[in-house]
């Protein structure tokens, strides 16, 4: 095997510290990603065990690439199977991060499931003993009279990967049968994204999460699946990279972990080192602005060109290589039956005071009024008035008093995140001070939105106690 090269373990470095920060609570980001299970027992263990599986799986995976001490994989891994039952069960402690998904869904079965999928990823064989009584587990859930698409697409990617074809096929047929034709799997009960906006709606992030996990039982198969197999992943694979943010993304690093790890399964299957040979020519009119070539040697390098002006009526030629352009536009969302209760306001709220126009406090109160009883993890976006900056000290000390979760200062916006909204109100407030005079001010917007299911929204403007339009 070729050494990995230095831009493909900085890469995986820098997703291995995202990973950390976001799961084991880690302060200060550092580089030294050799220790990322340091405090793992302390600290991961005694809350989620769905987030211990999801680090164990993803750092295991890392390993080929960069440094991890086999001593830190091996405390999580011992660590979820302790929590394992005489049924083969795994206990469950803490809940889903997507909570729309708890609808029909055995907590205790989904969890086993994702825990199983991850200790056979590490990978531990079938004949383990921890693996094969949790398949005994799984095999169980199957049994159950009516199985959540979630949990079905799960167990089917476990069986793959355990090798009981016959389980596999069985949660397969099942997908195919509720799928109907389409090409990908939707969350019972979901309403339908409206289709009056210019834009497209990307699917919710358990709709990405459940069809990646359908994609990944297609493609796991020993020695290799089927060419009719293929020809459904293939349908599958045209449909993800449409709900993709222009960064690559999806909703959720959830659901983009699975989602990109379904893809690189899919091109890994499919890739031929001779196959690849294109050329992309973008041309106004007669006059070529400027040509790709793409081959094997090339095909994973970021090719661009600075146009000379912003071309008016250009149709680029397209020869047999698929491309991905991202437009970025502002339009005013409509706001229909919003599952949050938002209020703003600022303190003062009128030009009252020496400094009002100087500094003030923005106060904010969030309830949930969705069907669910709380909402997922939530994130509430303020964007800043012209001309104003957050303090960051009044923000820190939210998150010491465990009013949020998490906080992210950018320079025209603040993000908190909360780790669920309930029907009570929920209420804190942070200052803002003037860094530069800005006559004519116009309001700011607030916006909260679930994290997973980012449909479900609230807005609200809001002013500066002194915007009379004099700087």
């Amino acid at each position: 095997m070729h050494a990995p090269n230095r831009p493909l373990r900085k890469g995986v470095r820098s997703i291995v510290d995202s990973l950390r920060l976001k799961f084991l609570g880690f302060g200060e980001e550092t580089t030294e990603s050799c220790r990322v299970f340091q405090t793992l027992t302390t600290l991961l263990l005694k809350s989620y065990f769905l987030l211990t599986a999801f680090v164990l799986k993803s750092f295991a995976r890392a390993r080929s690439i960069i440094f991890v001490e086999d001593k830190h994989i091996n405390d999580a891994q011992n660590s979820l199977t302790l929590r394992q039952e005489n049924t083969g069960c795994f206990q469950s402690n803490g809940s889903f991060f997507n909570n729309a998904l708890k609808g029909g869904v055995d907590d205790q079965s989904a969890l086993s499931t994702y825990i199983t999928i991850s200790l056979l990823e590490v990978p531990l064989p079938p004949t383990h003993p921890v693996v094969q009584n949790a398949l005994l587990c799984l095999e169980k859930a199957t049994e159950a009279k009516e199985i959540h698409i979630y949990l079905r697409a799960l167990l089917a990617y476990a069986f793959a990967l355990a090798g009981k074809e016959e389980k596999r096929q069985e949660m397969l047929d099942s997908l195919l049968k509720v799928a109907d034709g389409s090409i990908h799997w939707e969350r019972p009960g979901k309403q339908k994204q409206r289709s009056d906006f210019l834009f497209y709606f990307r699917a919710p992030s358990a709709v990405v999460e459940m069809t990646s996990y359908g994609l990944l039982a297609f493609l796991t198969k020993k020695p290799s699946p089927s060419q009719e197999e293929l020809m459904t992943a293939t349908a599958i694979v045209k449909w993800l990279p449409k709900q993709q943010n222009s960064n690559g993304g999806y909703s959720s690093t959830q659901d983009t972990v699975v989602a990109l790890q379904a893809l690189s399964q899919y091109s890994r299957l499919t890739y031929s080192k001779d196959g690849i040979n294109a050329r992309v020519t973008l041309s106004s009119g007669d006059v070529v602005l400027t040509q790709f070539h793409v081959d094997s040697n090339n095909s994973l390098l970021l090719q661009c060109q600075d146009l000379p002006q912003v071309p008016g009526a250009e149709h680029p030629q397209i020869m047999a290589f698929p491309f991905q352009t991202a437009l970025k536009y502002n339009v005013p969302l409509r706001q229909e039956d919003a599952p949050f209760r938002l209020d703003v306001h600022t303190v003062p709220e009128t030009c009252t005071g020496n400094k009002a126009h100087v500094t003030f406090d923005i106060a904010m109160s969030v309830s949930y009024t969705g069907q669910r009883l709380v909402s997922n993890m939530a994130i509430v976006k303020i964007n800043m008035l012209s001309g104003y900056i957050p303090e960051k000290s009044s923000i820190k000390q939210l998150e010491k008093q465990g009013q949020i979760q998490k906080s992210e200062v950018n320079i025209n916006h603040v993000l908190l995140y909360l780790d669920e909204v309930r029907n009570t109100s929920q209420t804190f407030s942070f200052t803002v001070e003037q860094e530069t005079p800005v006559r004519g001010l116009k309001p700011a917007l607030v916006k909260v939105y679930d994290y997973y299911e980012t449909d479900e929204f609230a807005t609200v403007e809001y002013t500066a106690p002194c915007s009379t339009g004099k700087a």
